[in-house]
């Protein structure tokens, strides 16, 4: 008998140890966000972990310190999850807080005893920002039980500096949140507004004068004020079933009107570059290769990425060295409004072709744009990039040779000549001397002696009289120079008419639907060509791509007509190096065409 009863208790014993062995319990908290808005409510868990159901709570779990913050909720909490093939049950309960005012609080430890263990969580800490709803907007709505609420994250913002703007509806009855219909945007008159999707599971509790309400965000935007001044946002409206008497009655529910006192950007330290881009930002500029043929092309990338205004962004112009042929740029977006804010990037691809071999430089790019945070002008500016080209050497300019030889005298030119030869017989290049030197000794005789007729027949004219043919099929006599001195007159040049720009504007839209897209660029660079020469009163012999934007803005055109017209004829240029065309709308490169033309000669 006591060996059965010592063998039982020995049983009992081990059971006991198994079971205890078996239990995995632990006790948790929990936040579901550690950074809210002021009146904005946040939950705190406390949560039983264990393995096992077969647990007893001896104490019921003592509330935590919550100094600073109101408790405006509870509700029980149970959850069965598997680990490794294992099941954790989860069981507790879950406290919503709000605190009145900003700053940093602590929700403390809250204990529990289990199985005759105690158990106590770990704190935790929340901060409580005041960039949300202020509680005096609500003065007029917390006794109501639906209202609507627009707010601005900044009502005091620099022009084109991004703002949040909400809307949100609050109700008692979470019931009326299914109710809503017919949401109205009230007028964005001064600002330039971006839609934001909403995220799908934006329901909160939040403490509104004291009292509890549901919320949620019926509409975000992000605008960006165009003006400086007071801009007054217009209140928007959204319709609710409510219950009445005889059922379901759509009531109007509209916001409050909002105020934005918009400042203008500081002149002082505005750079030159400036386009208008508030933000922060950051610029990349590359190439594809640095190693290249002579007429093969390279690809020269710009790009501007970070969070702010992308619609006032002008990205910079490439400036290369001669005999490095630039070609209209091509532009990308990817930038998106997101939940905070409008981010991504903007970029723009450069087509550059090498005429000659040899070394050529890019010159740095710079990019300057406005930081609301710093309250500052900030410029970027990239690295010059070298380009090394195989291939012929460029070889001397004729328009150089030529504009040089213009203003020299013929003896200037023959003495030129003459020091030419003699550094190359210094260097030992004397094989071909004797050829030359008998050429331009031959030209110099035939110059002199040119200069003394031409002095003789200053002092005196000789008129020939004129010799009639000798019949009517011999007319060779006629064609004799005339020893009488010469009068020579320079070809009148073909006027350029408002009605002949008009003419070849009718044959551009006519060419819009060509086989060949190259002939609609054809014609487009000859009007291009001719409203620039009429506008600045230029000649063809004068005109030069680099030294007509110049000319236009001398002669009064404005910098965005001018910039229009380089990319319209930088786009027409390109046209022969692009097989199978440019893959753009000609209908809308035709109209602008038209504005330009417009523009230039009007």
């Amino acid at each position: 008998m006591i060996t059965e009863r010592v063998f039982n208790s020995f049983l009992l014993l081990a059971l006991t140890s198994i079971t205890a062995l078996a239990q995995q319990i632990s006790f948790k908290s929990d936040a579901d966000k550690k950074q809210v808005s002021l009146g904005e409510a946040f939950t705190v868990g406390f949560f039983i972990e264990s393995n096992t159901d077969s647990y007893s709570i001896d104490q019921p779990m003592k509330y935590p310190s919550h100094s600073g913050l109101q408790i405006v909720g509870e509700q029980r909490s149970q959850n069965v999850s598997y680990v490794n093939g294992k099941g954790v049950i989860e069981d507790g309960i879950v406290l919503a807080f709000v605190a009145e005012k900003e700053g940093k609080y602590r929700v403390g430890a809250a204990k529990i005893v289990v199985n005759g263990k105690t158990y106590t969580s770990k704190p935790v800490d929340i901060e409580v920002k005041g960039t949300g709803l202020s509680h005096s907007n609500f003065k007029n709505n917390s006794t109501q039980p639906v209202f609507l609420q627009s707010n601005v994250s900044k009502s005091n913002p620099y022009v084109n500096e991004q703002v949040s703007l909400s809307v949100k509806l609050y109700v008692k009855d979470l019931s009326y949140l299914n109710r809503k219909r017919n949401f109205r945007q009230g007028k964005l008159d001064g600002l330039s507004p971006k839609i934001v999707k909403s995220s799908p599971e934006n329901i909160k509790q939040e403490l509104v004068g004291g009292k509890q309400y549901f919320s949620e965000e019926v509409a975000r935007y992000y605008v960006f004020p165009q003006k400086p001044g007071r801009i007054e946002i217009d209140p928007f409206s959204v319709d609710v079933i409510m219950p009445t008497t005889f059922g379901g009655e759509a009531v109007e529910v509209r916001s409050n009107a909002v105020v934005i006192n918009a400042k203008a950007l500081p002149e002082e330290g505005r750079p030159k570059n400036f386009s208008g881009a508030v933000g922060q930002f950051k610029m990349n500029a590359s190439v594809d290769k640095k190693e290249i043929d002579a007429n093969e092309s390279v690809n020269f990338d710009v790009e501007i990425s970070g969070a702010g205004n992308f619609n006032a962004i002008n990205l910079p112009q490439v400036k290369t060295s001669k005999n490095l042929e630039k070609f209209a740029p091509k532009k990308r977006d990817a930038f998106k409004t997101y939940d905070s804010g409008m981010k991504g990037k903007i970029a723009e691809q450069t087509v550059l072709v090498p005429n000659f071999g040899g070394e050529y430089t890019i010159s740095p790019v710079e990019f300057s744009y406005f930081d609301p945070v710093k309250e500052k002008y900030i410029t970027l500016k990239s690295d010059s990039i070298n380009l090394a080209v195989s291939g012929s050497k460029a070889p001397k300019s004729d328009v150089e040779l030529a504009s040089d030889d213009s203003e020299k005298s013929s003896d200037s030119i023959i003495t030129d000549k003459i020091e030419e030869i003699t550094n190359d017989v210094k260097e030992g290049k004397s094989a071909w001397l004797w050829v030359t030197g008998s050429v331009i000794a031959m030209s110099a005789a035939g110059l002199f002696f040119m200069k003394k007729k031409n002095n003789s027949s200053d002092k005196e004219e000789v008129i020939v009289p004129k010799v009639k043919p000798i019949n009517e099929q011999n007319n060779f006599e006629n064609y004799q120079p005339k020893t009488e001195k010469q009068k020579f007159v320079l070809v009148e040049k073909t006027e350029i008419s408002p009605n002949s720009i008009k003419t070849d504007l009718d044959e551009l839209k006519l060419k819009i639907f060509a086989t060949d897209q190259k002939e609609f660029y054809q014609l487009q660079e000859t009007i291009l060509c001719n409203v620039a020469m009429k506008s600045t009163n230029t000649d063809l012999a004068n005109f030069s791509d680099a030294n007509m934007p110049d000319k236009m803005i001398a002669a009064g055109i404005s910098e965005p007509v001018v910039e229009q017209w380089k990319l319209l004829m930088n786009t027409a240029r390109q046209s022969k190096y692009a097989f199978g065309g440019l893959s753009e709308n000609l209908e809308e490169v035709y109209e602008a065409t038209v504005n330009v033309a417009e523009e230039l000669i009007k």
